[in-house]
């Protein structure tokens, strides 16, 4: 039989023929294309990014390699730290609940105005972490007092200037904290619409910042954070929901986006009382959607907020939500990053913005900027479960831990 054509290796960014698959020695495999000079598999790290360089016929990826916590470049230049998010108290804290929190299911970026920005991060223990975001130390030991395993969570900055930290479980239970003790707001709250998927705050033009939950069973919910009641629902349609993301589209007013297990992604105003009435919100154009599973996330760009979707086949969309259509040509489907998708938006300095893609239980990333149209590649030598941006540096929840890294040199 004769094998013709050729293939591209997602890992090495290389082009092979099909019937270099079938050399005995691995030797007599030879690419159609080389990366540079100096690289060997030995030198494979644990962390690897590749540029949009790779993309280019004839040009060679930029990688780098970790050196204890440092990250170097190709050519042994400084990258930026590794940094290893601690899961045990320093010595001088008071410890009442095991330190070990296994795997990281959940982180969200806590900022806070005038003091120093943390990292919360949970996973099937029940507790939750606070990190320094620079050294990965944790800055209160572990906080007990979540009756169930964390699903979600999110910052609420409230009118008054503080920022409470939420947590919802696979019971239902919400939780407020206060990051700056590390002690629980008020007592938890029993949601009995099932388990919490999903949170975001959301502000409303009457000066309130509210809580919004999503539950598999499509309960999505408006709650006060400073009584713990229930002030509205969203989601009309009682679709089950997959995942939920704030969107501001002015000062002081943000809507809230979903996207359910069937494919459709919602679009809903919370300062409307009536949730069938549409007040700002603008439907997506449903033809523009691939019928396959979304995850939605927020993407602030220099002029305005836009929706980000990623569906299971790994392609990426970013929307206008004054039009409902979608903005530009975004990513198409790459192999190695298809499955439950996994997105995190940042800035970069400078102010570009930036969208990490992935898949759960994945090991690769994409790093695209929209605004040049720049695609990085990272692969981790970890499952991925979650992701969160803090500024220019990534944060990657994984099934052992936490880590975080930078996005530029």
């Amino acid at each position: 039989m004769s094998l013709t054509g050729y293939f591209r290796c997602w890992d090495c960014e290389r082009t092979w023929a099909i019937a270099d698959g079938l050399a005995e020695n691995p030797d007599g495999a030879h690419p159609q294309n080389h990366l540079g000079e100096g690289w060997t598999a030995a030198d494979e790290p644990a962390t690897t990014v590749r540029s949009a360089g790779a993309d280019r016929p004839g040009e060679a990826p930029t990688r780098l390699r970790q050196d204890g916590r440092a990250l170097l470049a190709a050519d042994g230049t400084p990258w930026g730290h590794l940094t290893v998010f601690s899961d045990s108290a320093p010595v001088s804290m008071p410890v009442s609940v095991p330190v070990s929190i296994g795997g990281v299911t959940s982180l969200t970026v806590v900022s806070r105005p005038g003091r120093p920005t943390l990292v919360a991060g949970a996973g099937d223990r029940t507790a939750v972490c606070l990190w320094n975001p620079v050294d990965g130390q944790l800055v209160h030991a572990p906080l007990p007092g979540h009756p169930d395993r964390i699903r979600a969570m999110t910052a609420v900055p409230l009118p008054d200037g503080r920022v409470l930290l939420a947590s919802g479980g696979e019971a239902g239970t919400i939780t407020l904290w206060d990051p700056a003790t590390g002690r629980p707001v008020g007592e938890p709250v029993g949601n009995r619409l099932g388990e919490v998927i999903g949170m975001c705050a959301a502000t409303v033009p009457d000066g309130r910042t509210l809580l919004v939950t999503a539950t598999p069973r499509g309960a999505v919910r408006l709650w006060d954070p400073v009584t713990g009641e229930s002030v509205g629902r969203l989601n009309p349609y009682g679709s089950p929901i997959r995942s939920i993301a704030a969107v501001p589209v002015s000062a002081g007013h943000t809507l809230v986006a979903a996207a359910n297990t069937k494919g459709g992604v919602h679009v809903w105003d919370p300062a409307v009382g009536d949730p069938w009435e549409r007040g700002a919100a603008v439907q997506l154009n449903g033809r523009a959607l691939d019928d396959a599973g979304h995850r939605v996330a927020a993407v602030p760009t220099q002029d305005r907020t836009m929706l980000a979707t990623g569906d299971d086949r790994g392609v990426v969309r970013l929307w206008d939500l004054s039009t409902g259509a979608p903005a530009g040509d975004g990513l198409p489907s790459s192999e190695g990053t298809a499955g439950v998708p996994v997105m995190a938006a940042g800035t970069l300095h400078g102010g570009r913005s930036v969208l990490v893609t992935g898949s759960r239980l994945g090991r690769r990333l994409r790093v695209w900027e929209p605004e040049t149209g720049a695609v990085r590649h990272i692969a981790l030598d970890v499952a991925l479960t979650c992701l969160a941006a803090a500024g220019p540096d990534l944060i990657v929840g994984h099934d052992g831990g936490a880590i975080g890294l930078p996005l530029t040199r």
